[in-house]
């Protein structure tokens, strides 16, 4: 070793730093950022010395004064002959170097090797976007000391809104300058690089910015990170707006990660009216700003984009927007949507205008309650509905009111079941009447499944039973006839009256010819409508009975008053 005091044989720990830019700051200066000309390659760091490390100590020949040795709390070790000896901060090397001047006090040209056996726990700082923000004690596993994704694991994992692409961990040098080691994890999670999952040292710093905006598409990939939060883990999420039960509720996830459609299956589901096109998610994060996220759910039910099915954290506030206009081929589709209402509860409602028994319903039932079944509820439409312009009148989560129009003729004929709308508390049926109807048409509405069962037909005159009878819709002419009990021997038989209230207010007066071999004819036979009056007139034999009746009463009542003097006096 020639003129050397003494050698050293010492241990380096490997510390990986990926990044080619650390910027160097001064106790009392701001940062400035220097280019080092780094490359990707692994940079070797000296392990720094500290209380708590257990380290061996061999002296050449000597094993008096070898040994295993551990740094005290001062940062010193206690060494035979030599006493107290300050390694804290120090190199492995370093400190090889300074027991070796000790040593030289006493002994001549000392070989002294030191080597680290068991670590310290590390103190590591870790702020920003992670769930459990803080000071961190982490101890080495097996032979590895602890990297940047194991400290993000244990301060429970990056928060949704984490900008792993400048993550940062500050470091105090021995000159007391900080230098902050940018690390692109997101290069990790892409393609596996583990020089960016660097290994830390005792007072590191982790800092994990906000990123300036959300990309859903990344949202899984932040999710399934090996640092991020556990999946499963009940979360507190807000939903406010076209929802069923508004307000705070605990998301589970199902064994996944919480999701938008989730939170709002939790919250009673979304209502007919909600604008699922504009859904928000308010998300504040760790330095008490707030970001805005929109969503498209239609295109995930249209087009299975699962990116818009956004992964949500604690804290979380899912927006669901009013609709401007109702679109009921939408609307149908959204009562099927698995983040609509499973379960069907009863419904208080109101069903006015042209049906029977109008007023206050509770609809229930296994089915979603819909305008039909509603309208059945209150008895069925009257002949003199306008089913093409029936009203919903519905209250928004604000409180403001929204009417929606729907088209029952469409239900019918074309069997556009979006006609028929699904219903929500508090709901109003208007169902107003027609200005014109088309008998052809009414007769077809009579059958609809929101028809009466039955319609009710006042039936006077020479009839055996005569009143009003309830039939089936459509029931034609001659058949309420024998409803009745058919014609009295008095009836003209040949024909009767019929009478119709229009919805324009006019009467029609119809004299109909009467054969019970005829099937519904609107001309000949036609099919009734509710409140129809059936007048069966007198034959012509009963017309003349009658006027001689009328003309020989007074007659009869005269001759009788003359007949009782007679009959006093026993003329008679």
């Amino acid at each position: 070793m020639g003129s050397v005091i003494g050698s050293t044989l010492i241990t380096l720990i490997a510390i990986a730093c990926p990044s080619t830019t650390v910027a160097q700051v001064s106790g009392a200066g701001e940062a400035e950022l220097v280019d080092l000309g780094l490359n990707s390659a692994q940079q070797e760091f000296a392990y720094s010395l500290g209380a708590g490390d257990r380290i061996s100590i061999e002296v050449f020949k000597l094993p008096q004064y070898s040994g295993e040795y551990e740094v005290l709390v001062d940062g010193s070790l206690n060494l035979p002959q030599v006493g107290k000896v300050s390694v804290q901060g120090m190199t492995l090397e370093q400190a090889a170097k300074a027991i070796s001047a000790k040593y030289a006090e006493f002994l001549r040209r000392p070989l002294v090797t030191v080597n680290l056996i068991t670590p310290r726990p590390l103190v590591i700082g870790i702020a920003g976007e992670v769930n459990r923000p803080g000071s961190y004690t982490m101890s080495r596993e097996g032979s590895q000391f602890p990297t940047i994704t194991r400290a993000l694991q244990t301060a429970g994992g990056i928060t949704q809104a984490a900008d792993l692409r400048n993550a940062q961990v500050r470091r105090l040098q021995g000159n007391f300058q900080q230098q902050v080691i940018k690390v692109d994890l997101w290069q990790l999670l892409q393609t596996g690089d583990l020089s960016n999952d660097i290994t830390l040292r005792d007072g590191d710093t982790i800092f994990i910015p906000t990123a300036s905006s959300i990309n859903p598409a990344e949202s899984p990939q932040l999710a399934a990170a090996s640092f991020a939060q556990t999946q499963g883990q009940p979360i507190s999420i807000a939903v406010l707006g076209e929802v069923h039960q508004p307000g705070t509720h605990i998301v589970t996830g199902e064994g996944k990660f919480p999701t938008v459609t989730q939170a709002i299956k939790t919250a009673g589901g979304i209502r007919s009216l909600a604008d699922i096109r504009r859904i928000q998610i308010r998300r504040s994060t760790k330095i008490g700003q707030e970001q805005t996220i929109e969503l498209d759910l239609w295109k995930l039910l249209q087009e299975a984009d699962l990116q818009q099915n956004l992964i949500l954290q604690d804290g979380d506030t899912v927006f669901v927007p009013t609709v401007a206009d109702v679109n009921l081929a939408q609307a149908s589709q959204l009562r099927t949507a698995s983040f609509a209402p499973e379960e069907v509860q009863p419904l208080n409602i109101d069903v006015v205008g042209e049906v029977f028994r109008p007023g206050p319903y509770t609809v229930t039932g296994d089915a979603t309650p819909t305008v039909t079944r509603a309208i059945q509820e209150a008895g069925g439409i009257k002949p003199l509905a306008n089913v093409r312009q029936i009203q919903i009148r519905r209250y928004t989560s604000t409180s403001l009111q929204k009417t929606i129009e729907v088209n029952l003729w469409d239900l019918f004929k074309l069997g556009d079941g979006s006609q028929d709308l699904a219903l929500q508390e508090g709901d109003t049926i208007i169902v107003p009447t027609a200005n014109e109807l088309d008998p052809s048409e009414a007769t077809q509405i009579a059958e609809a499944s929101f028809a009466p069962d039955t319609i009710r037909i006042n039936v006077v005159g020479e009839i055996l039973r005569p009143g009003i009878i309830e039939v089936p819709p459509n029931t034609p002419l001659n058949q309420a006839l024998l409803a009745s009990g058919g014609f009295n021997n008095r009836a003209r038989k040949g024909s009767v009256k019929l009478i119709r209230l229009n919805p324009n207010g006019t009467v029609v007066q119809r004299q109909i010819s009467i054969d019970f071999a005829e099937n519904a004819d609107e001309q000949i036979n036609p099919p009734l409508r509710n409140n129809d009056i059936v007048i069966v007139g007198p034959s012509t034999f009963a017309n003349v009975s009658d006027t001689l009746d009328r003309v020989l009463s007074p007659l009869d009542r005269i001759l009788r008053v003359f007949a009782v003097p007679f009959r006093v006096f026993g003329l008679f």
